[in-house]
């Protein structure tokens, strides 16, 4: 599937046309642009942030870094599960978080995030992912998750938290703080764009066999 990429994250490319009738499914012509699968599912109406305990548990697991992809992470799911109760818990999160804004969505699911306790043992692997997460202290960042595979890759080396400075950046987009778990060489480029005044890194840790050692434990993790 053709995507759009820059620091490796990627949204599908999906025609601009009208849907067919096979709900997600769109017809094969038209132009072809980054969109949420679910726009023209999921209208605006009935918003509230008064999320079942069943939608908290759901939204507790998103690893999206914006509106657009967690809220098509939450589609996938739609889409893929078997229970009904899964897709009655999807619909709902979808009806609730479409109408905000980039920003209140964000703000919304890293509050769940930051305040949800499982109310047992985690079930799944989403969820002991999403429990490790809270646990670290982490924020959400764009680039790379907490948790996200690069950092347990034997080659990764070092792990950066950074504000990105301008357009010409060829790390994120400008105004972006993000996260990125890299090797040797990528974080040789990453402080060379540092002094060409592209970014700037405000925190720095060693990874070691995917363990984090922090130069500074004050700063953003």
């Amino acid at each position: 599937m053709d995507t759009v990429r820059k620091t490796g994250a990627a949204l599908p490319l999906i025609p601009t046309s009208e849907y067919g009738p096979d709900f997600g499914h769109p017809n094969a012509t038209g132009t072809q642009k980054p969109v949420a699968f679910f726009h023209a599912h999921f209208g605006r109406e009935g918003a509230t942030m008064n999320l079942s305990e069943d939608e908290k548990r759901m939204v507790y697991q998103i690893e999206g870094t914006d509106q657009n992809t967690a809220l098509n992470e939450v589609y996938m799911t739609w889409r893929c599960a078997d229970s009904q109760a899964v897709k009655d818990t999807a619909e709902g999160v979808l009806r609730k978080l479409r109408p905000l804004s980039d920003r209140e969505c964000m703000d919304v699911i890293r509050e769940v995030q930051r305040t949800y306790r499982l109310p047992e043992k985690p079930r799944t692997i989403g969820e002991l992912l999403a429990e490790a997460r809270q646990k670290s202290g982490a924020q959400k960042l764009a680039g790379h998750d907490i948790m996200a595979l690069e950092r347990f890759d034997p080659d990764t080396r070092h792990m950066i938290v950074f504000d990105v400075l301008t357009h010409n950046s060829p790390m994120g987009w400008k105004g972006d703080k993000m996260r990125l778990f890299l090797t040797e060489a990528g974080y040789k480029k990453a402080l060379e764009n540092q002094d060409k005044g592209h970014i700037r890194i405000r925190n720095h840790a060693r990874v070691v066999s995917g363990d984090l050692r922090y130069d500074r434990r004050d700063r953003e993790l």
